[in-house]
């Protein structure tokens, strides 16, 4: 099973290439830490260990991954994380522990928490058409309206397209197996006659209906050094408490898509919306 985990993590590490960043993020917050096993067998380290592991996790992981993995620098009394190359450069020019700084590296990926639906934005899917008349009138409104796809991060304000689409279409981390589909663009334009009431508008709204499937980033740990002055030490767990695979409960990465229906159709409701017109601009 260890080993299992750790190719899957090594094959999702190398897809994450520092790209530009594309999609905007949430700065909501995450609550309360969930219980210490959580997806993909990690342990959330959120409340446990020092600082803003969120934070840390989001940094560790965003960096491109070398052939060897990712590394990083914890300041265990300050709770102060460091990159490799901001380690090198602010605390010691070697990769070597010192004082209260410990190392580790290992590999990043994605493990399905959990997933909903929801109600997405109603949006208005065809041109105003406005009776300025004394009595009833009927037209024929044309509707359009294609699939949205889209992701965001509870911490780091962007993610990259490249590394959401990854994600979420199954190549890293394994497939959501829901009733979306990332990027399965598909599209609709209707015809329909409606009545418009004397001296209102009328248009026509879509509000799709939408999944939404969340992952949490994960680290599983190679190796993790520290020296409390007695010699080098390095260990395979994190912080030597025996577990391989750590993630941080309040970082999150939501994949939402519209939903699909078994005939590749977009899932919603239409509904006919109307406005009242400006009385003095209608015939009494």
């Amino acid at each position: 099973m260890k080993s299992a985990l750790k190719s899957v993590l090594k094959r999702g590490a190398l897809v994450t290439a520092s790209t530009a960043l594309a999609l905007t993020g949430m700065i909501t917050g995450a609550g309360s830490a969930a219980a210490a096993t959580g997806p993909g067998g990690a342990t959330n380290i959120r409340g446990v260990d020092p600082g803003d592991t969120d934070r840390m996790i989001e940094r560790l992981c965003s960096q491109e991954t070398s052939l060897t993995g990712v590394y990083g620098a914890l300041n265990v009394d300050t709770g102060e994380f460091k990159t490799q190359d901001e380690y090198l450069r602010d605390v010691f020019g070697l990769w070597k522990p010192a004082g209260p700084w410990e190392l580790f590296r290992g590999w990043c990926g994605y493990a399905e928490a959990s997933s909903w639906s929801i109600k997405g934005d109603t949006v208005r899917t065809s041109r105003w058409i406005g009776n300025k008349g004394s009595e009833g009138d009927k037209e024929t409104f044309v509707s359009g309206y294609s699939t949205k796809t889209f992701a965001k991060k509870s911490v780091g304000g962007e993610i990259s397209f490249s590394l959401a689409k990854s994600i979420f279409s199954g190549s890293v981390g394994g497939s959501a197996g829901y009733e979306w589909g990332w990027e399965k663009e598909s599209r609709f334009e209707t015809r329909s006659e409606k009545s418009i009431p004397p001296c209102r508008q009328v248009a026509v709204t879509w509000t799709p209906y939408q999944r939404v499937v969340r992952v949490n980033p994960i680290f599983y740990v190679e190796d993790y050094e520290w020296n409390k002055g007695d010699g080098d030490r390095t260990v395979h767990s994190w912080r030597d408490r025996g577990y391989n695979t750590i993630y941080s409960y309040g970082y999150y990465i939501d994949g939402v898509s519209d939903k699909l229906l078994p005939n590749g159709q977009p899932d919603g409701r239409e509904d006919k919306v109307e406005e009242k017109l400006d009385p003095s601009t209608c015939t009494s």
